[in-house]
C-alpha cells in the first residue's frame, strides 16, 4: 500500500504494530497476530489452541509462552473441561497435527480459565501463572530414573546448560535444541535412539522411556586365548 506519510514509497503489512516517537524513532509495541518465536521457530499460538480445542473433553484452551530461570522460553497450555485429561494423550493428539516444536511442554487443567472484563481468556493472567508454576515444577520434576539422569546429562553436554536446569518434562527444542544438536544427542546416547525418534519425542521422560523399552545389553568384549582376537559377545 502507498505510504501516506512519504509520497512515492510503499508500506508493507508485517503483523507488527508500533508508534512514531517525537524524535522520529519507531517504538515497537508487539504483534497484531499471535505469532511468537521460540528457539528459532515461528509459532502461531492460535493454531495450537485450535488443535487443543478439537480434543474430546477440552472446553477452553489457551497457550502462552513462559520463561525459565535460565532465560529459555517454552510453550505452556492451559485448558478447561469436566476433568483433567492424561497429559501423554494430549501431547500425542497435538503431535498428530503439529510439529514437535509447536507441542506445549506442559499442560495445566483448570475448571475454568480466567477471563478479562471483555469476556475473553486472560492471557496475561495465564502467562503470570505459567511463570509461577514453572518455578514449582523445576523443583518437583527432577529426573528420577537412572535412564532419565543419563539422558539429562547428555542434554546438558549437547546444549551446554547445567543438568540441574533439566527436568523430566523439559522439551529438547524449547531448551535450545535443533536438528544438528539432535544428531549430537543421538551420538552422546550411544545411538540408543535414532535422530527421528529424538525429534518425534522431544520430552526427556519420553526419551528415557523409549530407551528403557528398547535397551539392549551392552556388548562384552573378551579376548580369545587361542586366536588372540577380540570377540564381542551379546
Amino acid at each position: 500500500m502507498a505510504d501516506q506519510h512519504d509520497a512515492g514509497h510503499r508500506l508493507y503489512r508485517t503483523g507488527d504494530y508500533g508508534r512514531w516517537l517525537p524524535d522520529g524513532k519507531l517504538d515497537f509495541l508487539g504483534r497484531r497476530d499471535t505469532q511468537v518465536k521460540i528457539s528459532g521457530f515461528r509459532i502461531e499460538i492460535g493454531e495450537i489452541e485450535d488443535t487443543l480445542l478439537r480434543v474430546l473433553g477440552v472446553r477452553e484452551a489457551a497457550a502462552v509462552v513462559a520463561e525459565r530461570a535460565d532465560g529459555s522460553k517454552h510453550l505452556v497450555a492451559f485448558y478447561s473441561g469436566q476433568q483433567p485429561l492424561d497429559t501423554a494423550t494430549l501431547r500425542h493428539r497435538l503431535s498428530e497435527s503439529l510439529p514437535a516444536y509447536m507441542v506445549p511442554t506442559t499442560f495445566h487443567w483448570r475448571n475454568r480459565l480466567p477471563l478479562t472484563d471483555n469476556g475473553k481468556i486472560d492471557k496475561r493472567a495465564l502467562s503470570a501463572l505459567a511463570g509461577e508454576l514453572a518455578g514449582v515444577e523445576q523443583n518437583q520434576d527432577a529426573p528420577g530414573t537412572p535412564t532419565e539422569h543419563r539422558v539429562a546429562a547428555a542434554w546438558a553436554k549437547v546444549l551446554g546448560i547445567p543438568k540441574e536446569q533439566i527436568g523430566r518434562q523439559s522439551h529438547f527444542f524449547n531448551m535450545g535444541g535443533a536438528s544438528l544438536s539432535a544428531l549430537k544427542l543421538a551420538i552422546a546416547l550411544g545411538r540408543a535412539m535414532s535422530v527421528k525418534d529424538l525429534i518425534a519425542h522431544p520430552i526427556l521422560a519420553d526419551q528415557a522411556a523409549l530407551i528403557d523399552r528398547g535397551v539392549q545389553p551392552a556388548p562384552v568384549t573378551v579376548k580369545n586365548r587361542s586366536s588372540r582376537q577380540t570377540a564381542a559377545l551379546r
